[in-house]
């Protein structure tokens, strides 16, 4: 198989964008803009302020768009947090096409953003990202500096995950590794808050763990029992709003 071949299947399992509006920005108060000229990209992006000194930045994963995720929005407003998210290239209003480096270089992006453009402190950015942004706020911190780094749903590598995925796919075995997590975690230096449902079929729980045992500063791991790969915070809502609010106030604030 040609290698051109293996680089447009492997983009076509890693990256599911959608351009549809799902609503989940609707009944907030938010800023619309538009950031990453400096470095040829055109994201994009969404703060919202909630009056807060610390700052979300939230990486959504691999499906969707930053209008999908009312729930995170819900309750980074509950706990009084302001937070910026942005579509990489080639998802919701972003025009490109998606790849791994584009992923990190948005995110690179956006905290150029929140930092000169906003005036955050560095010091009270809370790096959060959801299944494959889970990825993209690790990669972030290995040289960006935040208070700390918030991951839900994540997974190790995408070699495993294909692994995993579709294991009797003849392919896999020939793709690289891609977003590798397992080998960036033990460089992070901020306390890591590792979120992850017990019942994910899409990324098996057992990926939380491994992340956790290469995890070299202060990491705690809370699995929501019951929880999906997608409904994590909907399951999980009490304990998760505790949890990140405390977790956020030890670090952050």
């Amino acid at each position: 198989m040609g290698a051109d071949v293996l680089r447009l299947l492997e983009r076509k399992l890693t990256f599911k964008p959608s351009h549809d509006d799902h609503g989940g920005l609707t009944d907030i108060t938010h800023e619309r803009v538009r950031i990453g000229e400096e470095v040829g990209l055109d994201l994009d992006g969404a703060f919202v302020d909630n009056g807060s000194e610390s700052i979300v930045l939230f990486t959504h994963g691999n499906r969707h768009n930053i209008t999908k995720f009312r729930e995170h929005y819900a309750l980074f407003s509950a706990l009084g947090q302001s937070f910026f998210t942005f579509d990489y290239p080639g998802y919701g209003r972003s025009p490109g096409i998606p790849s791994e480096a584009g992923v990190y270089a948005s995110a690179r992006a956006a905290y150029r953003h929140i930092t000169k453009e906003r005036g955050f402190n560095p010091g009270k950015i809370i790096s959060y990202g959801c299944s494959m942004g889970g990825a993209v706020a690790i990669d972030l911190v290995q040289e960006a500096q935040v208070a700390c780094i918030i991951t839900e749903s994540t997974f190790t590598n995408t070699w495993e995950m294909a692994k995993h995925l579709y294991p009797y796919l003849p392919v896999w075995p020939l793709l690289p590794k891609r977003f590798e997590n397992d080998r960036k975690v033990p460089h992070i230096k901020v306390p890591m808050l590792i979120i992850h449902g017990d019942q994910d079929p899409t990324v098996p729980v057992k990926m939380a763990s491994e992340l956790s045992r290469v995890a070299t500063s202060p990491t705690q791991v809370v699995l929501i029992p019951g929880a999906n790969h997608i409904n994590t915070l909907e399951v999980g809502a009490t304990k998760l709003q505790k949890t990140i609010r405390d977790f956020i106030s030890e670090h952050a604030k």
